[in-house]
């Protein structure tokens, strides 16, 4: 699949157009034949970078479209079956809208213990979670379900970052929304569509304008962040 974030696609109306970029005037004069100056280009003679597919090329470009000008990923709003009144319940319920409409990224830090004693802890892409809720996703979390609390919140290897503070095990995984990255000892996740960095250490970018950090009790849940991102288009 064609990189996430190749915003260069989009300067090519059609595939041809975009494998002539990969040539030079002098190849024209010795090969005669486009179709064989495209097959160099498809075999990679003409460039180190990766050349996609002609399918590869239509799809990277309908998803670099459709981050500019997103859509709505969900039909509905799970947290229309939002009971109780607990916190985090509340501030997800807040949320749903404007991160379904991709108007906001928040990213939420939780940790959870579990009956061993020890704790789980990660980072969520909030609007990934429901999306993978709405097309039923393999392991997604049932948002309705943790709205109506017959079920809690809980982090889980598919997340931004996950980490199972009894077997040492840690996984990251980059979203449709989040790349993640790691500059030092910091974990920063970098959004896909607009490339501001957001670091889960405040010290790193104590300035930043375009991300808010909350940081909220629940009974339920205890302490959680939300680290709400105000999305911007690509320059």
């Amino acid at each position: 699949m064609a990189g996430r974030g190749d915003f260069n696609l989009l300067k090519f109306d059609t595939y041809s157009a975009y494998l002539r970029s990969f040539t030079k005037i002098e190849e024209y004069r010795y090969l005669s034949s486009m179709n064989v100056i495209k097959s160099l280009v498809k075999l990679g003679y003409c460039s180190n970078a990766v050349i996609y597919e002609e399918q590869e090329f239509y799809e990277a470009k309908k998803h670099l479209q459709e981050l500019i000008n997103p859509k709505s990923i969900v039909s509905k709003l799970y947290s229309q079956y939002l009971v109780g009144d607990d916190p985090a319940l509340r501030a997800l319920a807040e949320r749903e809208e404007r991160n379904a409409h991709k108007k906001l990224s928040t990213i939420i830090f939780m940790q959870k213990r579990k009956r061993t004693g020890f704790d789980i802890s990660g980072y969520i892409d909030y609007a990934d979670s429901l999306l993978g809720c709405a097309v039923h996703r393999l392991g997604a979390t049932n948002w309705r379900a943790v709205f109506e609390g017959r079920k809690l919140l809980c982090p889980n290897r598919n997340d931004l970052s996950f980490y199972d503070w009894e077997s040492g095990n840690i996984h990251f995984n980059n979203t449709d929304n989040f790349e993640v990255m790691h500059v030092g000892t910091s974990l920063m996740f970098k959004h896909i569509g607009d490339h501001k960095i957001i670091s889960v250490n405040p010290s790193d970018f104590p300035d930043n304008d375009f991300v808010k950090r909350t940081f909220l009790y629940s009974p339920l849940y205890g302490y959680i962040v939300f680290y709400d991102h105000i999305v911007r288009k690509p320059s």
